[in-house]
């Protein structure tokens, strides 16, 4: 089960509460009047979620290309004339 913590009581044991976390790796809820407003996690597991973002990005960065070009092939549209647009549209 997930630890809640009210944001007085985390304020006054932060750093028993950094120990905590980063030796079990679990996250510990910061809470204020009954609603969850943060989240204390270990360095790893921000590291992994970062990571985890940053490949999602790219993910569908790639999939918006591969949209992007599957549309130029349909339309008949040399991928010079393409290249030349994306050239303009850089340098201005």
């Amino acid at each position: 089960m997930e630890k809640v913590v009210a944001i007085e009581e985390a304020r006054k044991k932060l750093g028993k509460l950094v120990l905590e976390v980063a030796s079990s790796r679990e996250p510990v809820i910061i809470a204020r009047r009954n609603s969850e407003r943060a989240v204390l996690l270990g360095y790893e597991e921000y590291e992994r979620l970062k990571a985890q973002e940053a490949q999602a990005a790219e993910s569908r960065f790639q999939e918006a290309l591969d949209r992007i070009h599957s549309a130029v092939a349909k339309a008949g549209i040399k991928r010079e004339v393409v290249e030349e647009a994306i050239r303009k549209v850089r340098s201005s």
